[in-house]
């Protein structure tokens, strides 16, 4: 058997917790010297103890616990609660991750416009009518990699080389964090089947103010302001009718997530509408 400070480095919990789970009686020696008061533990006791440490990880108070323990939850119902509890981990950490580049974002357009920087270039170009496949979805920002993937695939089983370019249509709610309608797309040469995911569609021509620079598909894009400052100044609107646009040109060399992007709002001369 182990004295409480062996017992202590084994399992990596502090002996000061070991004896109040003991006064509590959520986990007891198994065996204590009557004269001198040492407490000793089994190695078995490891596995009660990572049992307590587990429940616990899944906020279970200690008197919840010890009812557990005297339940007697199988391996198998700790191995199902703990991957729930992961599973809600790390959602929470990839809504955090989300929140945290939506933070980084702002404070790269703050941070331009209060160091007085030049804003990005805005020019205005005609965009022709083009063929494309699409899949829409209402979902989070930063699922897009993955729809990035999803379409190529659809691509590949139709057996067309993979795009060059890859589209993002933003239909509503871009505030919305992870419920957004979006629409990916991808130029193709020939109408395909359509199915319950992908169809196929001819996006109208149509004339936008449109800005290039370095972003990634799954992080908001820092040139809002420059856009919006640029149509205000120049005795343009934003077209009610038709969602923006993100082109991603081609990917920085070396890093998948980073694109050299064109921005593109649909615009209409002031007063048109």
């Amino acid at each position: 058997m182990f004295k409480v400070s062996e017992f202590s480095k084994l399992s990596q919990v502090p002996a000061k917790t070991l004896r109040f789970y003991d006064q509590i009686e959520l986990l007891k020696p198994a065996y204590t010297d009557q004269q001198s008061g040492y407490r000793y533990y089994k190695s078995e006791q490891l596995l009660d103890l990572h049992r307590i440490l587990a429940f616990k990880e899944l906020g279970f108070t200690l008197e919840q616990i010890k009812q557990l323990l005297k339940d007697n939850v199988s391996t198998v119902e700790m191995r199902g609660m703990l991957r729930l509890k992961q599973a809600e981990l790390h959602s929470l950490i990839q809504s955090e991750m989300e929140r945290l580049r939506r933070i980084e974002v702002r404070l790269v357009q703050i941070e331009r416009q209060s160091d007085g920087l030049s804003p990005y270039e805005v020019v205005v170009k005609k965009v022709e009518p083009l063929l494309v496949a699409t899949l829409k979805e209402t979902t989070s920002r930063a699922s897009i990699p993955e729809l990035f993937e999803e379409i190529d695939e659809y691509l590949k089983w139709n057996n067309l080389p993979l795009p060059v370019t890859h589209m993002v249509m933003w239909h509503g709610c871009p505030e919305c964090e992870s419920n957004i309608d979006l629409e990916i797309a991808c130029p193709i040469p020939r109408k395909l089947q359509d199915t319950a995911r992908f169809r196929t569609v001819e996006l109208p021509g149509l004339t936008v103010a449109a800005v290039t620079h370095i972003s990634r598909p799954d992080v908001d894009t820092p040139v809002s302001i420059d856009l919006g400052s640029w149509i205000e100044e120049n005795g343009y609107q934003i077209s009610p009718e038709m969602p923006s646009r993100e082109v991603y040109l081609s990917t920085e060399e070396g890093d998948k997530l980073r694109y050299v992007t064109e921005s593109q709002m649909p615009i209409l001369r002031a007063g048109c509408m």
